[in-house]
């Protein structure tokens, strides 16, 4: 049996270009708007997801359909804080014509979402205010997911956790918040770090989602929901800073300890007298905080059912966040 056409949107993305890194029996085509790095991509196609057939021509739309087994629809606007319109083209619209698209190719698709819908499914421990940073960028992947549900075509939705470096390496193609709001607190930026009690800070090496996908498409998967988190493996924000103190120690820099605050005490409300970057990342660290603790505190997770269905390795996330702040803080190679 020959290995699957896979069509992979967003081929240019941080999970993208995982993807395009992680060896798998599949055979890749990259689609993306501009020029990637492809990887082990057998080729690149030029598209975009905004626009009806993607922007092709008839004829070299329905060439593609015609070669294609599988999408994974890793295409998306990422970036949080923006007005809900902003998501519309992209996530919600974009994902409609994916669906369109696998239908017309009878291929299953493969999408990925984000572990923060779980602060707007039934349940929901909070409500999720709609000032919150992550809000509409949570709501378009839900309304995406919604979506596939209704389109009738056979589909995964995977929800990962903010995404970090390879658990093997550290190695990131774009640095994310994580890094940025880490690198903020390994240098001794913090005055304070504000959390809920009880929250996880769950994050996850982007590997562990590339090989759950290709896994799942070796196997013939074409339905069910994975939730790529730690959820109570997870550390805490006290074993976060202590890991962050590690890693400044290993850098000659010694952290001093900052106290955990919560979000709606009056030091964790009155930001004022703070620097503007202290501010926006504490601001950040507040809005995660809100949504995870909407989330339950503690994210859903499939990581065991993922590890024995998709031999995902058990890798201990303190270890995969130290290669992270490594990589991120090594000179460029050539330097």
């Amino acid at each position: 049996m020959s290995a699957p056409t896979v069509l992979l949107t967003g081929a240019g993305g941080v999970v993208g270009q995982s993807l395009l890194r992680e060896p798998a029996d599949v055979r890749l085509i990259a689609a993306a708007r501009g020029p990637i790095d492809a990887g082990r991509a057998v080729r690149t196609v030029h598209c975009d997801l905004t626009r009806d057939r993607f922007g092709l021509d008839a004829g070299t739309y329905r060439a593609l359909a015609a070669e294609v087994d599988v999408v994974i629809h890793s295409a998306g606007l990422t970036e949080w804080g923006l007005p809900a319109e902003r998501y519309e083209p992209v996530n919600i619209e974009g994902t409609r014509r994916v669906a369109e698209f696998a239908e017309t190719a009878g291929a299953a698709v493969h999408f990925m979402s984000t572990a923060f819908v779980a602060a707007l499914l039934p349940g929901a421990a909070a409500p999720l205010p709609d000032t919150n940073i992550t809000a509409p960028y949570v709501r378009s992947k839900l309304t995406a997911e919604q979506l596939l549900a209704k389109s009738g075509v056979p589909h995964t939705v995977f929800r990962p956790t903010n995404l970090i470096g390879d658990s093997r390496t550290g190695w990131t193609s774009r640095g994310q918040v994580v890094q940025l709001l880490s690198d903020w607190m390994c240098r001794g930026r913090a005055p304070f770090i504000l959390a809920h009690p009880g929250n996880r800070t769950d994050i996850v090496p982007q590997d562990l989602l590339s090989k759950a996908v290709l896994r799942a498409i070796e196997q013939g998967v074409d339905e069910g929901e994975f939730w790529v988190t730690y959820g109570p493996e997870a550390m805490d924000m006290e074993t976060t800073l202590a890991v962050c103190a590690e890693h400044a120690a290993s850098l000659g820099r010694t952290l001093p300890q900052v106290p955990v605050v919560h979000p709606d005490s009056e030091r964790g409300r009155d930001l004022s007298g703070l620097t503007p970057l202290a501010r926006s990342y504490l601001s950040v660290l507040r809005d995660v905080s809100e949504v995870t603790m909407a989330s339950g505190g503690v994210l859903p997770t499939s990581l065991p059912e993922l590890r024995a269905r998709f031999g995902l390795p058990d890798v201990r996330d303190t270890d995969a966040y130290l290669r992270t702040l490594r990589y991120a803080s090594a000179p460029p190679e050539g330097n």
